[in-house]
C-alpha cells in the first residue's frame, strides 16, 4: 500500500534545489504527487506529496532527506501523511479572493480570520509587497478559497466589504 510524505525544503536560492530534492525522490523509488515550489526573498521553498510503494522505498526516502537536510544552506523535513490526503473539508477551490492597496501589519491575519469563522477553507494564498508609483510600499494578496455550499455568497461579499472598509484595503471575489 502506498505511504504518502510531504517534503519541505528551504534553501538560499541556488540553481539545483529542485534537481537535488526530485533526484532523491526518484532514486529512493518514490514518486512526485503534487509539489508548490517558489522564490521567497532570496530563499527557495519547496513542498512536495511523495507517494512510496513499499517499506524500502520510504526508508530509501527517509535517509535521502536526512542526507540533503545536512547539507550547507538546506532545511529538509519529511512529514508522514497519517491517513492519505483525503479531507473533511473541500478542496476544490470556487472562489478568488484578491486584496490590494497600501502595506500594513495585519491584513493576512484578519483575512483568514474571516475565513475561518465561516468554515472557508484556503486552498492557495500568496502575498507580495512592490514600491507603488507614490514610493509607499503595496500590499497584494490573491487567495483562492473553498467556500461551502452552506454560505451564502452575497453574506459573505458584505462580510468582505466590511473588512475592506475597516483595513482600508479594496478587497474583490470572484466566483471560479
Amino acid at each position: 500500500m502506498n505511504q504518502e510524505y510531504i517534503i519541505s525544503a528551504v534553501g538560499k536560492n541556488v540553481p539545483g534545489i529542485v534537481a537535488k530534492v526530485s533526484r532523491a525522490v526518484y532514486e529512493s523509488g518514490c514518486n512526485f504527487e503534487d509539489s508548490r515550489m517558489n522564490l521567497l526573498g532570496n530563499h527557495f521553498a519547496l513542498m512536495v506529496l511523495i507517494t512510496a510503494a513499499d517499506e524500502k522505498a520510504q526508508q530509501a526516502l527517509s535517509d535521502a532527506c536526512e542526507r540533503l537536510d545536512q547539507e550547507p544552506d538546506l532545511n529538509v523535513i519529511l512529514f508522514e501523511v497519517e491517513g492519505g490526503c483525503k479531507s473533511e473539508f473541500a478542496t476544490e477551490a470556487n472562489y478568488e479572493i484578491r486584496v490590494k492597496g497600501i502595506d500594513r501589519m495585519g491584513i493576512v491575519y484578519r483575512t483568514s480570520q474571516l475565513l475561518a469563522s465561516r468554515n472557508i477553507n484556503i486552498m492557495e494564498l500568496e502575498t507580495r509587497v512592490e514600491t507603488g508609483k507614490s514610493g509607499k510600499p503595496m500590499f497584494t494578496m490573491r487567495t483562492s478559497v473553498a467556500v461551502p455550499r452552506e454560505v451564502d455568497g452575497e453574506s459573505l461579499r458584505k462580510d468582505l466589504k466590511f473588512l475592506a472598509e475597516e483595513i482600508p484595503e479594496t478587497i474583490s471575489l470572484t466566483r471560479i
